[in-house]
């Protein structure tokens, strides 16, 4: 059973230009990036504690004397980041949920929404997924990608949700997906051809991807369909640092 959660913030990385600060350090309507997102994370009654994950001479400053929110050093990959986050959290709460740093639109209500579809199919690991014309009704000037399947096109969310049991043996698999995600025909070899053939004609559906993804992991995942874009529209382009700024500011 899903009780409390423990979150991972992965909130270092490069900037949206070369050079430039991390993404969850850009000032938004005179607010760090990474601030809407702790703000909506604190603010969940299903959330214990919050590991910020960065570089130290950023990031460790905006833990100070902030109760249940703790700091700690951004690994080579964002696999090794959140380890290590999972390592600051201490062995408290069951389950672990990751999260990027820059998606400022987070809500309270979007955490919890999907924490309570979460419990209500037990899994080892869950991935939020939100409908195109979902995001686009609430964010029009979004550009996302989209996986066209059976079920409907969809984004996917920028935070996971993941027992503790299971990640030591599901993180060397994850990053064999992060590694081979820009080589089709290695990671044809790794999901199977013939899933990879039905994505690519549209004929792959929810309940497929999610069995294929549980026998290769070896670990039971689910899709979670959300009913908030909220959690899968994040900044990683100067287009979409524009729209945050609008948007944020007129509210």
């Amino acid at each position: 059973m899903i009780d409390r959660v423990d979150v991972v913030v992965l909130a270092g990385g490069g900037g949206i230009e070369e050079g430039e600060c991390a993404k969850a350090l850009v000032s938004l309507d005179s607010r760090l990036m990474v601030d809407y997102v702790v703000e909506a994370l604190a603010g969940s009654q299903n959330i214990e504690k919050i590991a910020l994950v960065g570089d130290n001479k950023e990031m460790a400053p905006l833990c100070g004397g902030r109760e249940g929110l703790f700091f700690a050093e951004q690994g080579a990959t964002p696999l090794q980041s959140f380890a290590a986050g999972v390592d600051a959290l201490g062995e408290t709460s069951r389950w672990i949920m990751a999260c990027t740093g820059d998606i400022p639109f987070l809500t309270v209500e979007a955490v919890d929404d999907f924490i309570s579809r979460c419990r209500e199919r037990e899994a080892d690991f869950y991935y939020p997924i939100v409908k195109k014309e979902t995001v686009e009704k609430r964010f029009p000037g979004a550009r996302r990608t989209y996986a066209g399947l059976k079920d409907g096109a969809f984004t996917g969310g920028n935070i996971f949700l993941i027992s503790r049991e299971v990640i030591s043996s599901c993180l060397p698999v994850a990053e064999d997906f992060v590694r081979l995600r820009k080589k089709p025909a290695a990671l044809a070899r790794l999901v199977g051809f013939g899933i990879l053939w039905k994505y690519v004609f549209g004929q792959l559906t929810i309940a497929e991807a999610e069995q294929r993804v549980s026998e290769i992991v070896g670990a039971r995942g689910l899709a979670v369909i959300s009913g908030y874009p909220e959690i899968g529209v994040d900044v990683d382009k100067a287009s979409d640092l524009q729209l945050a700024r609008s948007l944020l500011e007129a509210d």
